[in-house]
């Protein structure tokens, strides 16, 4: 059943509401507030981004860490000081944003490699150099508080060369599993501008290796332009195992002993002589024929119809012989 107000109730509220003895309920709509949400666009450069996207050399990872290792008793045997060294994840980056990337100072090497027909770009930390150069110098305890600006001197560079000479004999190494490799040192520059073997655009491939050196901490930075690593990308696609290189040195080492077994013919050249024909058949018993050699002079010997070591001639415990005074050069 309906509940109807009568005329007097109605009459009784809208006084109450008129003299202010009621007050109406003021019913708040809630509402949630809405915030604007503020999002950053940024450019996608569709083409840079295939540039860098290079496919994954997971043997290189490989090769860096047997680096890693061995640098780390190298260098340390080269301070005659504990040293910690860590090596990152490799990346590919364009090398326009490689360089922007480095502090200045900042030395950077430039190593060829023979075998591999391209060179790499190994950057140090100041603070590792100037390190390294003061715990040479005769500091026991250096810190390198203040990272010094100028140039380095000849002495120093020497220094330098020293060290990058040792880090390539470890790269060698570290890569003679895979790929050998020769390295030899080029020169080093202090600007990133300076090096110009690379375009801006090219992508490189990118390796740290975070060192700490008692109380000092810095890094060391690999650097090989792409395009020279796919020359070789059939060797580095695939990860060798530890059985693949213990398997590989055991037939290298067979190989080696099956060919010391080999026979080889030597044959030591008293003399020559050439005569014609006629000479030839006029040759009787008792007759002399002069060569082209000494009593005393150098006797040439042949290693499979090659003439490889020169010797002289003698008598060793009452038979002839032939001691081998060195290699024909």
């Amino acid at each position: 059943m309906e509940q109807i107000l009568t005329q007097e109730e109605i009459d009784a509220l809208l006084s109450g509401l008129s003299d202010g003895t009621i007050e109406p309920e003021q019913i708040k709509e809630q509402k949630p507030e809405l915030k604007a949400e503020t999002k950053e666009i940024k450019e996608f450069d569709i083409l840079k981004w295939t540039k860098t996207k290079k496919e994954n050399l997971p043997t290189l990872q490989f090769i860096y860490d047997r680096f890693s290792k061995s640098l780390q008793s190298s260098l340390s045997l080269f301070l005659e000081k504990d040293v910690e060294i860590e090596n990152s994840p490799i990346q590919n980056i364009e090398y326009r944003e490689f360089i922007k990337s480095l502090p200045l100072p900042t030395n950077m090497n430039i190593v060829t490699t023979e075998n591999l027909n391209g060179f790499f770009i190994i950057i140090f930390d100041t603070k590792v150099i100037f390190y390294v150069l003061e715990t040479l110098f005769g500091n026991p305890n250096p810190t390198v508080t203040k990272i010094e600006g100028r140039d380095f001197t000849k002495i120093e560079l020497y220094v330098i060369k020293r060290l990058v000479e040792m880090v390539s004999l470890e790269m060698e190494r570290a890569w003679s599993p895979v790929f050998p490799i020769k390295c030899r040192y080029s020169r080093s520059e202090m600007n990133p501008n300076y090096v110009t073997l690379i375009s801006q655009e090219e992508t490189v491939t990118l390796s740290q290796f975070n060192i700490e050196l008692g109380n000092v901490g810095g890094w060391m930075k690999v650097c090989i332009p792409y395009s020279i690593l796919e020359t070789i990308k059939d060797f580095l696609i695939s990860t060798p195992s530890r059985e693949d290189i213990e398997m590989r040195q055991k037939w290298v080492e067979k190989i080696k002993e099956n060919l010391s077994h080999v026979p080889i013919e030597i044959k030591a050249i008293l003399g020559k002589k050439k005569i014609s024909l006629k000479e030839f058949a006029n040759l009787k018993e008792d007759n002399v024929i002069l060569v082209d050699k000494y009593v005393d002079s150098p006797i040439e010997i042949l290693i499979g119809d090659k003439p490889k070591f020169k010797g002289k001639m003698g008598i060793l415990k009452g038979n002839k012989a032939v001691q081998i005074e060195g290699p024909i050069i």
